[in-house]
């Protein structure tokens, strides 16, 4: 694990040349591009290319589920009749299927009425017809008074009945709403259904069509994103009469390359170290196994140059957390089989590969926690088994569990204050976080220790000397008058405070056992359900109890997915973070071009 040193690059150019050396670094993708005035005016005025329309209409062919063979060759491809044609496909498109929706409810509600015509209202002296759908046990809450009422049919729940009225009866007239006929008899209304489903095919056949162009659109619209990188690129750059500068943060391993590439240009390149005032980006970089945990710290929060790079920690952290919440084998195996069945799903691009390795890893621990557990989709072993040997730990056993996680959260926290210790400046960057180390594993032995004894004591004085600690060197004012010894003592106190945000951190740890308690006892519950109904419906109680099964099975381990990532991910990045990231940083963004992959 570690953040990839960078160099600060000026490459320095007739500006003639300028359009040739920025196609040529962006083709080299490993610049930073450091802005050296704002173009920000500019950049609004001049638009980018790649407008709403035209990316709609790409997701729109790149979802075609059944699309054709892309075409990759086409000089005579034009970009922007594919663009408008898509679009008004997947308007007409979305229009027919809510022309078919609303028929299919509409012919529902007049065919409980079956066919007929409705009468020209001159033919009926300018009454109406107008319908209900009334519920047997609301045929007396009727107050007909002045109206025509009609019972056209009865079924074993429903009374169909008309009012014949010029004007649509009062709503204390009739129990019920009236039902929406509309003017059109059922037979027009199939008869038009049939047409709304000939266009959707059509619709679709154009679709599939006009999916064969997404290889172009996709690189016409990588190539227009390219020429709006290029612009902002050319429009941040510093012009001096005739020569242009251009900056940028590269990777130091990249050096020579960059040199031999301003030598093939014919450009001046000048390299050199960051400086104090210099903020250069975050360039992560780690094995290809732990090169998720990236992900999972950018997700919050980018480290600064200067600081270091958690991604290691996090992720391991992260795949514990994630099996103590989820805690059950069976579980655990189900989420294997299905990344497995859909690994193809995640072979997309790098970051989805990591997903799913990582996903393997989550699995993988909710399984090992849930045979140490002796969970099983909620069942127990049998006693004497080998799974019975292997359930070491007893969820119901609090005070156990309590201190199992105290200790987990205590040694998460020591982490954090050991590497912030190793990679920090000067005796403040480096003492006080050995202080709350102190503090943390004082608090610990204290607590295992039952508060009394030798060992309680020796933890008590841990607590007190890294207080001590944290208080001296909290700052390194010199303390030469009684105005600097009470800058000094105020900070010291400032610092102490934080022994509250420590104590509080320890015991979010808590919710590691208190999240596993109840998915365990959740899942326990779910099985007993299913038990109780086999024996309490004969018969049907059987179907009834698989539906129990899987459907409580499913949503515990739905809100164990969700309690496992959001949990999981807060203890790392709320309360780890909060004691080993001293900085915040940006990420390395290079400046390169767009590939396009289908």
């Amino acid at each position: 694990m570690t953040i990839v040193p960078l160099r600060k690059v000026s490459l320095l150019g007739m500006l003639e040349d300028k359009e040739a050396v920025l196609d040529a670094a962006q083709a080299f993708g490993g610049l930073h591009l450091i802005p050296m005035r704002n173009a920000q005016k500019e950049l609004e005025a001049v638009p980018s290319g790649t407008g709403r329309e035209a990316m709609n209409a790409l997701r729109w062919l790149m979802d075609c589920p059944a699309p054709r063979r892309v075409i990759t060759r086409d000089e005579g491809f034009d970009v922007q009749a594919v663009i408008t044609a898509a679009g008004e496909n997947r308007r007409a498109l979305r229009q027919a299927e809510d022309e078919k929706a609303a028929l299919l409810k509409r012919i529902a509600d007049v065919g409980r009425w079956g066919e007929f015509a409705f009468p020209d209202v001159a033919e009926l002296g300018g009454y109406r017809l107008w319908f209900y759908e009334v519920p047997l046990g609301q045929e007396k809450r009727l107050k007909p008074a002045g109206l025509t009422v009609e019972t056209v049919y009865r079924d074993r729940r429903t009374a169909f009945m008309v009012v014949l009225s010029p004007d649509e009866p009062p709503a204390s007239a009739m129990p019920v709403p009236r039902v929406h006929i509309g003017a059109h008899a059922l037979s027009a209304l199939e008869t038009q259904l049939e047409a709304v489903e000939v266009r959707l095919d059509d619709l679709w056949m154009q679709r599939r069509d006009l999916s064969k162009w997404r290889m172009l659109l996709a690189g016409n619209l990588a190539r227009a994103r390219d020429s709006a990188a290029r612009r902002r690129a050319a429009l941040e750059t510093a012009e001096v009469g005739r020569i242009f500068v251009m900056q940028a943060w590269a990777r130091a391993d990249q050096v020579e390359e960059i040199e031999r590439l301003a030598a093939r240009l014919g450009i001046a390149a000048h390299v050199e170290k960051p400086g104090g005032d210099d903020a250069p980006p975050t360039l992560l970089e780690n094995a290809p196994g732990l090169a998720a945990g990236e992900n999972l710290v950018e997700f919050y929060q980018t480290p600064g140059y200067r600081g270091w790079d958690p991604s290691a920690i996090v992720y391991v952290s992260f795949i514990v957390f994630f099996g103590m919440i989820m805690t059950d084998a069976g579980y655990g195996l189900l989420l294997l089989a299905l990344l497995f069945a859909f690994r193809g799903r995640f072979s997309g691009s790098a970051t989805s590969r990591r997903m799913l390795v990582m996903g393997y890893w989550l699995a993988l621990s909710t399984t090992v926690f849930g045979v140490l557990t002796g969970s099983y989709f909620g069942v127990e072993p049998k006693a004497g088994t080998v799974f019975a040997r292997l359930n070491l730990v007893d969820l119901a056993n609090v005070d156990a569990m309590m201190k199992v996680t105290v200790g987990i959260g205590v040694l998460h926290l020591v982490i954090a204050n050991l590497v912030s210790a190793w990679h920090g400046r000067g005796t403040v960057g480096r003492l006080p976080p050995l202080g709350w180390c102190l503090v943390a594993l004082g608090g610990l032995t204290a607590y295992l220790a039952g508060g009394t004894g030798v060992i309680a004591d020796l933890g008590i004085a841990g607590i007190a000397l890294g207080l001590c600690v944290v208080a001296v060197f909290a700052s390194d004012r010199p303390v030469s008058s009684l105005r600097g010894l009470g800058a000094r003592v105020a900070a010291g106190l400032m610092g102490l405070a934080r022994v509250v945000n420590i104590f509080s951190d320890v015991l979010s740890y808590m919710r590691l056992f208190a999240l596993g308690l109840a998915a365990a006892s959740l899942a326990a519950t779910i099985n007993a359900q299913a038990g109780q109904l086999v024996h309490a419906v004969p018969g049907v109680g059987v179907l009834l109890a698989l539906v129990v099964l899987v459907a409580g099975h499913a949503i515990n381990m739905g809100l164990g997915l969700i309690a496992g990532t959001v949990h999981g991910l807060r203890l790392n990045v709320i309360e780890f973070f909060n004691w080993g990231m001293s900085e915040e940083g940006r990420p390395f963004r290079p400046f390169r071009k767009e590939e396009t992959r289908l």
